[in-house]
């Protein structure tokens, strides 16, 4: 991810380095490599989640989602690539209210669901 990062950056800068490039076509590169970055960066570094009394609240870059810990029905963990508020491959996968899904990728996944098995006594993992 920091490596596709990097690479972001380094071609919003090329119009600056490599001649030929008109001004307007180096602009919009420009503009356009830095904003994707920038959005990849705070994805990545400002995503955290959160179990409080009544609610699991989801903060993913600019999205943030709070579900509440009673529509929460059921807890498993997988393996995902699908494009969600998880960080990891390694995943949980949250069912709630009639058919929604959200993964989560906490850095500790036991301590994660055994606290909301605690707060969630009614789930199933």
């Amino acid at each position: 991810m920091w490596a596709c990062i990097a690479v972001l950056y380094g071609s919003g800068l090329t119009p600056i380095f490599i001649k030929g490039t008109g001004k307007i076509g180096g602009v919009i590169l420009f503009l356009l490599c830095f904003s994707i970055a920038s959005l990849l960066t705070w994805l990545w570094t400002k995503t955290y989640y959160v179990i409080n009394e009544s609610d699991l609240f989801i903060r993913s870059g600019p999205i943030t989602e709070s579900i509440p810990l009673e529509n929460i029905r059921k807890v498993k963990p997988i393996r995902s690539w699908v494009a969600n508020a998880a960080t990891s491959n390694q995943r949980i996968e949250i069912s709630f209210g009639r058919y929604d899904v959200v993964h989560v990728s906490p850095l500790e996944q036991e301590i994660f669901l055994k606290e909301l098995k605690h707060r969630c006594p009614h789930i199933t993992i």
